[in-house]
C-alpha cells in the first residue's frame, strides 16, 4: 500500500499541470502576503501618509496607546477625547497632522462605540461624534438591552432563546482590547486565498481518476491484480492526502509571511471588539484559525466531489466546474435567494464567507438541540466530503462491469 501511495503521490506532483498550477497557488500566496502586508495607511504625527510593509506595525503602535482594559469610563473619556480632536481636524481643513497625532488612534474605539449603539441592521460608523460622552457610562447596559431584542428576534422557540442567552452571558465585560489590525487584514485575504486553493485542489484530484481514461491506459489499470481495489482505495488516500499538503503549505506560507510583517497585535482581543452582538466566542487569533479550517473543509469537499463526478464521467471537464460554482457562483445566487428559504443559509458558500456568518445571530434546532450556524455548516460537508469516499470507490471499482 505504501509503495502504491509514493506511486500515486509522484504521479501527481510530477504531472506538469499540477505542478504548475501548485506553483501558481504558491506564487499567489506570495503576492496576496505582500498585498495583505502593504494594504493599511499610517499617517505620522508630521502628517506624513505611508503606506509600506512597515504601515500595519506602525498604525498598531499607535492604536495601542488605548490598550487595556475597555471600561465604561475610559470609552467614555476616549470617545470624549476623539470628538475633541474631530471638530478641530474639520475646523482647520481636515488637517492630515491632527489625524496623526489624535484620530487615527481612536478609530478601533470609535468602531466598538458605533457597532455596539447601532448593530448589524442600522449600523453607523459616525454615530459615535454626536453621542454624549455620559451616554456612554452605560455602555454595556446599552449593549445588553439590545441582546435581549435580538434574542426575542432570533429565537423561534424556547429552545434556541435560552440557547442563545446562553452564548451571549459567556461573553466577558469590558472587553480587553490590543489593536487587531493585523487579523482584520488577513481575514479578507486568507478568504480569498482559500478559494483559490479549493479551485486548484479541484483540477488537481479530477485528473487522479479520470488520466487513466485520457491516456487510454484503464484496460491495464483494471487488469493488474489490485487495480479494483487497493489501487482505487490508494487514489482516494492519494487525492485527501495532495489536498492537505497543497491546502496547508499555502496558508502557512501566507500566514509566516504577513504576520511575520505585520505582527500579530490583537491575537488575544475578543472578537466582540468589533461584532459586539456576534454569538461566537473568540478572540481574533481563534476566529483566523476558525476561516482557515472552514476553508480546509471547503477544499475537502471540492476534492471529493471532483474525485467522484470524474470518477463516474471518466473526465475532468465537469469535474473541474465544481470548485467554481460552489465558491463563486452559489454565493451570488444564494445572496439573492437566502431571503425566501433558509437553506440557503446551509449551502457550502459559508465555509469560504465565515465573516459574514460570524456577525449574524443564526441558529437551528433539531430535535430539542440547537446548533449555530457554522458549526453545523462544518460538520454537514465534512460528513459529505467523507461520505462521498466509498461512492467514488464504488464507481470506480465497478468500472467495465455489468
Amino acid at each position: 500500500m505504501k509503495v502504491m501511495l509514493k506511486y500515486e503521490l509522484k504521479r501527481i506532483f510530477t504531472k506538469r499541470l499540477n505542478r504548475v498550477l501548485i506553483t501558481i497557488g504558491l506564487a499567489l500566496s506570495v503576492i496576496l502576503s505582500f498585498l495583505a502586508a502593504t494594504s493599511n495607511r499610517f499617517v505620522s504625527s508630521q502628517g506624513h501618509l505611508e503606506t509600506g510593509i512597515s504601515a500595519t506595525r506602525k498604525v498598531v503602535a499607535d492604536k495601542n496607546r488605548n490598550k487595556g482594559l475597555m471600561t465604561p469610563k475610559r470609552i467614555s473619556e476616549l470617545i470624549t477625547q476623539d470628538q475633541r480632536a474631530f471638530r478641530e481636524y474639520k475646523d482647520k481643513g481636515e488637517s492630515d497632522k491632527i489625524y496623526g497625532t489624535s484620530i487615527q488612534q481612536y478609530l478601533d474605539v470609535e468602531q466598538i462605540v458605533s457597532y455596539i449603539l447601532t448593530g448589524n441592521e442600522d449600523y453607523n460608523p459616525s454615530v459615535y461624534l454626536d453621542v454624549n460622552p455620559k451616554k456612554l457610562l452605560n455602555i454595556y447596559k446599552i449593549r445588553e438591552a439590545k441582546i435581549q431584542k435580538l434574542i426575542r428576534q432570533n429565537g423561534k422557540t424556547e429552545e434556541q432563546r435560552k440557547y442563545l442567552k446562553a452564548q451571549y452571558d459567556k461573553i466577558s465585560t469590558p472587553y480587553q482590547y490590543e489593536a487587531p489590525d493585523s487579523w482584520d487584514t488577513m481575514q479578507l485575504y486568507v478568504v480569498t486565498y482559500s478559494i483559490v486553493l479549493a479551485i486548484i485542489v479541484g483540477f488537481i484530484c479530477a485528473g487522479i481518476f479520470a488520466d487513466d481514461f485520457q491516456t487510454k491506459a484503464d484496460t491495464v489499470f483494471f487488469a493488474t491484480k489490485y487495480g479494483r481495489t487497493k489501487a482505487v482505495k490508494t487514489k482516494i488516500v492519494a487525492g485527501i492526502a495532495t489536498t492537505t499538503v497543497v491546502y496547508w503549505s499555502g496558508i502557512a506560507l501566507l500566514s509566516i509571511i504577513c504576520f511575520g510583517i505585520m505582527g500579530i497585535s490583537g491575537i488575544n482581543t475578543p472578537y466582540q471588539m468589533s461584532q459586539a452582538y456576534s454569538i461566537y466566542i473568540m478572540t481574533y487569533g481563534q476566529y483566523y484559525l476558525l476561516t482557515v479550517v472552514c476553508g480546509y473543509i471547503a477544499s475537502l469537499l471540492t476534492a471529493t466531489l471532483s474525485m467522484f463526478v470524474a470518477a463516474k464521467m471518466h473526465t475532468v471537464s465537469v469535474a473541474v466546474c465544481i470548485p467554481f460554482f460552489l465558491y463563486c457562483l452559489l454565493p451570488f445566487i444564494g445572496r439573492a435567494l437566502s431571503r425566501y428559504t433558509t437553506i440557503f443559509n446551509l449551502v457550502p458558500t459559508i465555509l469560504t464567507n465565515v465573516e459574514a456568518s460570524a456577525r449574524a445571530p443564526l441558529v437551528y434546532q433539531i430535535g430539542n438541540h440547537v446548533f449555530r450556524q457554522i458549526p453545523l455548516v462544518m460538520v454537514i460537508y465534512t460528513s459529505v466530503a467523507i461520505v462521498l469516499i466509498p461512492f467514488i470507490y464504488r464507481s470506480f471499482h465497478r468500472y467495465g462491469r455489468k
